[in-house]
């Protein structure tokens, strides 16, 4: 299989051809990245005896672990899914005694979710898992690649965050 050589067509009219060349093999090489990633799967060993967890429960309380107490409906925002499929996966690990579900104080109808104590055992159980897979990946770097891959990655979030957020009132919902 031959790969395609990017094309300046794609791009931003105005934009330099070599940063849309650079642009193009860095989208497709982030999707496989993701794609590596988001494949992971739980570790078996990184949840106690008779926890279950998927990909998508650990991504939940990755969110939740992040902004915490939360909305199932700010929840459901953020990862940009229906609020009946967060719901059930929601459902899930509150069942799994991973999540803990309260009233909103604000709001009577509404709840707030936190991890529970297990539900930081768990995710700091999978993502010390996740975190060794991505050090045997890397394992033969130099420490300066490291270090530049890390504040390369973090200056480009940076980057399509302040973009995302600039571009959202222009954007069809």
């Amino acid at each position: 299989m031959t790969a395609r050589t990017p094309t300046t067509e794609a791009a931003r009219p105005g934009t330099p051809a070599p940063v849309a060349r650079v642009s193009a093999g860095l989208e497709r090489s982030l999707t496989q990245v993701a794609r590596a990633i988001l494949r992971l799967e739980v570790p078996r060993d990184a949840v106690p005896g008779d926890v279950s967890i998927s990909r998508t429960g650990y991504w939940l309380l990755v969110r939740v672990s992040e902004t915490a107490p939360v909305r199932l409906s700010d929840i459901a925002d953020s990862v940009e899914l229906d609020l009946s499929t967060i719901s059930r996966q929601v459902r899930d690990l509150v069942a799994a005694g991973l999540l803990a579900k309260v009233p909103d104080p604000a709001d009577g109808r509404a709840a707030l979710l936190s991890l529970t104590d297990q539900g930081e055992a768990v995710l700091d159980a999978v993502s010390e898992s996740r975190r060794r897979v991505l050090a045997e990946a890397i394992a033969g770097w130099t420490d300066e690649e490291r270090n530049a891959l890390a504040s390369g990655l973090l200056r480009l979030g940076a980057g399509l965050h302040h973009l995302r957020d600039h571009d959202e009132g222009d954007r069809l919902p």
